[in-house]
């Protein structure tokens, strides 16, 4: 196995905590295992007396059915818990797939979405992100084209990691058909479910809709619990599912018993923890409206309608990476650039946390002493 560095991870390796401003994170806003205990009457008590052994592979059964409620048609033993979204992404690919099997994937993505694939010998062709008067766009007549007989699987995100990019239903149905026509599999990264800015933006998981579909979710993003390591992936098709138990036992065989049982709590209240995130998205998406309609000459975005995340274009001749750079070093406030993702001219922002409002005054500092100057 030869694969690439993580190049985004070893970004905010490096900078995630030593900076004092952040205004590029994806996920929402954290909270204490105190704050999340006492959304249930008794669950401290039952967290202190719980059991330190070894867990089931598949997830504790509780946990599997509060996740399973997360969906129409998948049921406990559709799902597999696994620690975070990147296992389950890492264990499909080499759990299902095989030298020289042709995959479809979505750019950019997360980078584990090709590079997992692409180490084990897979082709990967990318159907790459288009924007049409400053909206991202995905063309379906061009993944039609990009199938052929050896595709095996096609690797979606939505809501779109780094774009904000969010299929609509009719999109989504037309993907299913594709991939149904040629008994392909669709792995959809869906770790942002469940936070869109209306309800008539939701769309069902691939895990619902489609016999072959794969869902992957996790405690981390909507539901702004990183510290839990929790995630899973869910899929109709036991087979698919069993391929990646089995390869579990090679990686972390089970999940931390605390956290699986944390999890379980967020899960039974989650719908306090959805409110909660869902305010602090509306109350900082206005701030961005504001700061880039005053420096419209300097920045334009996409204005995302699910989701914590959206990419900025730069108008201005200067290279992200070295823009992000000198943000970071004059005012400590970290941005993401997109060279980290393959793109050129852009830098992913968050508005999922509370601190943003601070971080963008920071950001307007350094806008106005450094590139508003005559």
């Amino acid at each position: 196995m030869n694969i690439k560095p993580f190049k985004l991870e070893r970004y905010y390796t490096i900078h995630e905590f030593s900076a004092k401003y952040s205004l590029c994170n994806s996920d929402c806003e954290a909270m204490t295992i105190k704050e999340l205990l006492s959304l249930e009457k008794g669950a401290t008590d039952k967290f202190h007396n719980l059991w330190l052994g070894y867990t089931e592979t598949k997830g504790h059964p509780r946990l599997r059915k509060e996740i399973s409620n997360i969906y129409t048609k998948v049921t406990s033993e559709d799902v597999l818990v696994c620690t975070g979204a990147q296992e389950p992404i890492f264990l499909f690919s080499q759990a299902n797939l095989k030298s020289q099997d042709e995959i479809i994937v979505q750019s950019p993505c997360y980078q584990s979405l090709h590079s997992v694939p692409e180490s084990i010998g897979c082709k990967i062709q990318k159907w790459n992100v288009k924007y049409v008067n400053n909206i991202p766009t995905f063309d379906l007549e061009e993944l039609k084209k990009m199938v052929t007989s050896k595709t095996k699987a096609i690797y979606l995100n939505t809501p779109h990691n780094p774009t904000g990019f969010h299929f609509s239903k009719e999109e989504q149905l037309a993907i299913v058909e594709i991939a149904r026509t040629h008994n392909i599999i669709i792995f959809c990264d869906e770790v942002y479910r469940e936070l869109e800015h209306k309800s008539e933006y939701t769309i069902p998981a691939f895990a619902d809709i489609y016999e072959n579909g794969v869902s992957v979710g996790v405690m981390s993003k909507t539901y702004g619990l990183p510290g839990l390591r929790i995630g899973w992936i869910a899929s109709r098709n036991s087979k698919i599912i069993e391929n990646i138990a089995i390869f579990k036992e090679y990686t972390t065989i089970c999940n931390a018993g605390p956290s699986e049982f944390l999890a379980e709590v967020a899960l039974r209240n989650r719908n306090k923890i959805l409110e909660r995130n869902l305010n602090i998205v509306h109350e900082n998406l206005p701030l961005f409206d504001r700061f880039f309609e005053t420096y419209q000459d300097l920045f334009s975005w996409y204005k995302p309608n699910a989701g914590p995340i959206a990419f900025v274009k730069m108008k201005f001749d200067t290279e992200d990476m070295n823009f992000a750079q000198t943000v970071l070093h004059k005012q400590s406030v970290l941005l993401l650039p997109s060279s980290i993702y393959d793109l050129q001219g852009y830098f992913r922002i968050g508005f999922g946390r509370t601190t943003i409002p601070e971080a963008l005054k920071q950001f307007e500092v350094f806008v106005i002493q450094n590139l508003l100057k005559a």
